[in-house]
C-alpha cells in the first residue's frame, strides 16, 4: 500500500484506514479445466512463454516473457486442501518476501519472478488465463529510475570564476526540469511560506528569474516549542514545500542545501521516479553554499543562527555571485505486469457477472522513494504483510475455488503491479478488464491483512446494496470481530474500481510499525490470522458468488476524512481521486470524484483534467498538494479544468477534515 508521501497519493480525500469458511466442497474435485502436471514442476512456463511468441509485445515485453519464464521461486511450498492452512498460507508469504524477490519492486527481475510464481500457481489451479495473448500476464509501461544525462554543470560566474565539481559538490535532484540557464542568486532562507505561522522567507525580494539558495529543515528546528513542529506544520520542512514554493514565486532554479547543524553535508543519492516539477532543481553542500555565499559578506551557518535567533527571515540578494546551471536526466522506464486468471462460473444465467479477487504484489525493492527508512536505502524491503500476505490469500482462494468447481458467478483473480507507484496495476486493468467492466458486480481487495490482532477493518460496506449486511452476518457465522466503514476510498486498488463505478470491499488488519520499512519480514505475520482472514473473504465471495441478484453499486456521500496527522495532512478538503500514472501533458486527470464533496459540488466530474487550481499552475501531483495545502477550510478558489478539450472555469468551496 502506497506511502502517504508519494507522488501518487489519493488527493484531497484523507488518509488510509489505520486507523476477510471457504464454502466448499471438503473433497476437492477435479479442475473444470484440468493441467498437465510437468516433471519439473512448473507447468505454466509453456503458457508464459506463449507471451514471448505472440507477435503483439514490444521488446520490453518479450525480455520479462523470458525472465518470468525462466525463473524459479525460492521454494515451492506445498499444495493447500480445498481450506487452506495457516501453513500453507506462511509458505506463500515465505516464498513472495524471500531475498531473491528482492522487495518486488515494478520493473525489476524480482517483481518478474514474483509475477512467475504467481502465474505458475494460478494455472496450476486449472485458472484460464486472462491476460494479454492468451497469458495470465497483462503488460504495461512504469518508470523505474533515473540516471544522469550527458550534460551537468554547475558554474560560479563571478566574482571568482569556478564549476563546482558534479557528485561531491552538488547533485541535480530527481524532481529538477532539464535546461540551461544563467541567473542571480538569492538567499531565501528556509523557503518556506506560512501565512498561518507568520512566516514567508520571500517577503520583500523578488526571486522572479532568478537562483534560490535554500537551507533543508524549518526555524528553529531544535526547539520542541516552535509552531513548525505542530503536526500540521511537519510539510513545511519536506523539500517539495521548498521547491514548489520557489518555483510558484518565479524562481528559475531552487539549491538545497543541509542546514548547519545537520550531522551530514553528504549529497543525496539521484534515485526517484517522480515527473520534473517545472523548475531546475538541484542539492548543495555546505562548503559549496558558502562560497556563494562568502563574495557576499555571508556565511551559512551565520545566516542560519541569526534566522533563528531573531525567529524571523533574513533572505538576501547575492549580487557578486551569478550562477550557469545545466541540467540533462535520463528517466528510465520498464515493463510490469499484472497477473490474472479467471474461473468461469458454472451457471449459464450468471457466468456474464463477475467477482474480482484482488492484491498488489509489488513492493518496495530495496527502499528510497516510498520507504519509511529513509537510512535503509539498499536494504530489502521485504513486504511480507504488504502484501504478500494479501496474495497469498488470493492464491489460495483460486485453488480452492477452482477445485470446488467455482461458483455461478465468474471469478477473476488478480495479482496487481505498480500499486506503490498510485494503483497503475488496477488502474491497466479497468481500462482492460478480463470481464467487462459493467459485468463485474464486485471487487473484493486484501491489502496487508497478515497481522490480525482484535479486529479486521472491512471497507466499502455502503458501497453497493446489502454489502453492509451481507459482510456482518458472515463475520458472526465465522466468529470473526470486524469494524465495518462505509467508506469506500483508501490509498488501495479497490478505489480505482469504485471510482469506476464498481461496489468494492477493503480487508485490512491494521497498520503497524513496519509498514514500509525492512522489517516487514515473513516471521512476522500470523498464520493463524491470514487463514482466519482467508477464510472470511471466501464466505463473503460465496455469498455474492451465489446471490440470486448482484450488489449494484452505490453512492457514497462524503464527510470530509480525516487529516493525515503523522505527516501533516494535505491541508482542507476537496474531493477528487487522481488518474494515476505518468502523464506527457500538464495537470491531473481526475479519476473519480467523492459524492458530496465540494469537487461535486463544483461540478468536477471524472475524466476532467485539472490545470490551475487555487491560482496555482498544475504540472504534477505535487502541484495540487501543494496549492491545497496553502488553502484552508472555507476558502473559495477558482479551478481550471479542461473537459472534451475545452477549458472550463468553476469554482470550490473548500472544506475541513474530520
Amino acid at each position: 500500500m502506497p506511502e502517504a508521501s508519494m507522488a501518487t497519493r489519493v488527493v484531497g480525500l484523507g488518509r488510509r484506514s489505520t486507523d476477510k469458511m471457504i464454502g466448499m466442497h471438503a473433497s476437492p474435485r477435479p479442475s473444470a479445466t484440468p493441467v498437465p502436471r510437468s516433471r519439473d514442476r512448473h507447468p505454466a512456463r509453456p503458457s508464459i512463454c506463449r507471451l514471448a511468441s505472440s507477435g503483439l509485445r514490444a521488446v520490453g515485453l518479450l525480455a520479462i516473457a523470458v525472465g518470468l519464464a525462466a525463473a524459479a521461486p525460492a521454494a515451492e511450498p506445498a499444495a493447500p486442501a480445498a481450506e487452506p492452512t495457516a501453513a500453507w498460507l506462511l509458505d506463500q508469504v515465505k516464498t513472495l518476501s524471500a531475498p531473491d524477490m528482492d522487495g518486488r519492486r515494478p520493473g525489476t527481475p524480482g517483481a518478474d519472478r514474483a509475477a512467475g510464481h504467481i502465474a505458475r500457481m494460478f494455472q496450476e489451479a486449472g485458472l484460464r488465463p486472462g491476460g494479454d495473448g492468451g497469458t495470465f500476464l497483462q503488460a504495461f509501461t512504469v518508470p523505474t529510475g533515473i540516471r544522469l544525462g550527458p550534460t551537468n554543470v554547475l558554474e560560479i560566474l563571478g566574482p571568482v570564476h569556478a564549476t563546482l565539481a558534479l557528485g561531491r559538490e552538488w547533485v541535480p535532484l530527481a524532481v529538477s526540469d532539464d535546461g540551461a540557464l544563467e541567473a542571480d542568486v538569492v538567499f531565501a532562507g528556509y523557503g518556506i511560506t506560512a501565512p498561518e505561522l507568520g512566516w514567508d522567507d520571500y517577503a520583500g525580494i523578488d526571486v522572479r528569474d532568478r537562483i534560490v539558495l535554500v537551507m533543508m529543515r524549518e526555524p528553529r528546528p531544535a526547539d520542541p516549542a516552535s509552531p513548525f513542529r505542530k503536526p500540521e506544520a511537519y510539510h513545511y520542512s519536506e523539500r517539495s514545500h521548498k521547491v514548489l514554493n520557489a518555483r510558484a514565486r518565479g524562481a528559475r532554479a531552487i539549491l538545497l542545501v543541509p542546514h548547519p547543524t545537520a550531522g551530514t553535508d553528504e549529497l543525496p543519492a539521484l534515485t526517484g521516479i517522480t515527473q520534473p516539477w517545472g523548475i531546475a532543481a538541484a542539492a548543495v553542500t555546505r562548503a559549496a553554499a558558502d562560497r556563494l555565499l562568502v563574495p557576499a559578506g555571508h556565511r551559512l551557518a551565520g545566516l542560519a543562527d541569526a534566522i533563528d535567533r531573531a525567529s524571523a527571515p533574513r533572505s538576501t540578494p547575492l549580487g557578486a555571485a551569478g550562477l550557469k546551471v545545466t541540467v540533462t536526466l535520463v528517466r528510465e522506464h520498464g515493463t510490469t505486469a499484472n497477473v490474472v486468471g479467471v474461473l468461469p462460473g458454472n451457471d449459464p444465467a450468471r457466468r456474464d457477472e463477475a467477482i474480482v479477487v484482488g492484491a498488489h504484489y509489488d513492493h518496495l525493492g530495496r527502499g528510497g522513494e516510498g520507504s519509511l527508512a529513509p537510512d535503509a536505502v539498499g536494504a530489502i524491503h521485504h513486504g511480507a504483510d504488504d502484501n504478500a500476505s494479501g496474495v497469498a490469500a488470493v492464491i489460495a482462494l483460486a485453488r480452492a475455488f477452482a477445485a470446488s468447481g467455482g461458483l455461478p458467478r465468474t471469478l477473476v483473480f488478480a495479482a496487481f503491479s505498480g500499486e506503490e507507484m498510485g494503483l497503475l496495476g488496477s488502474a491497466h486493468y479497468t481500462r482492460s478488464p478480463a470481464v467487462p467492466l459493467d459485468r463485474t458486480v464486485l471487487m473484493l481487495n486484501l491489502d496487508m491483512v497478515g497481522r490480525l490482532r482484535d479486529k479486521l477493518y472491512v471497507g466499502g460496506v455502503d458501497s453497493g446494496t446489502g454489502l453492509r449486511a451481507l459482510v456482518d452476518a458472515a463475520a458472526r457465522a465465522a466468529g470473526v470481530s470486524v469494524e465495518l466503514r462505509g467508506d469506500p476510498f483508501a490509498r488501495s486498488d479497490h478505489t480505482t474500481f469504485y471510482s469506476a463505478g464498481r461496489p468494492v470491499l477493503f480487508l485490512f488488519t491494521g497498520a503497524h510499525a513496519d509498514y514500509h520499512r525492512p522489517t516487514d519480514t515473513w516471521d512476522r505475520v500470523d498464520g493463524r490470522g491470514l487463514e482466519t482472514v482467508t477464510r472470511l473473504a471466501a464466505r463473503l465471495v460465496t455469498a455474492v458468488g451465489t446471490a440470486p441478484t448482484a450488489p449494484v453499486y452505490a453512492r457514497v456521500v462524503s464527510t470530509a476524512p480525516a487529516r493525515v496527522r503523522e505527516r501533516g495532512g494535505y491541508g482542507p478538503f476537496f474531493g477528487v481521486v487522481p488518474e494515476f500514472g505518468e502523464r506527457t501533458e500538464p495537470g491531473i486527470k481526475v479519476g473519480g470524484v467523492r459524492p458530496g464533496s465540494p469537487a461535486e459540488k463544483a461540478g468536477v466530474r471524472a475524466g476532467d483534467v485539472i490545470l490551475r487550481f487555487a491560482g496555482m499552475t498544475v504540472k504534477t501531483l505535487e502541484d495540487f498538494t501543494f496549492a491545497l495545502r496553502g488553502r484552508r477550510p472555507g476558502d473559495r478558489v477558482d479551478v481550471t479544468i479542461v473537459r472534451e478539450g475545452r477549458e472550463h472555469e468553476t469554482q470550490a468551496v473548500l472544506e475541513e477534515r474530520k
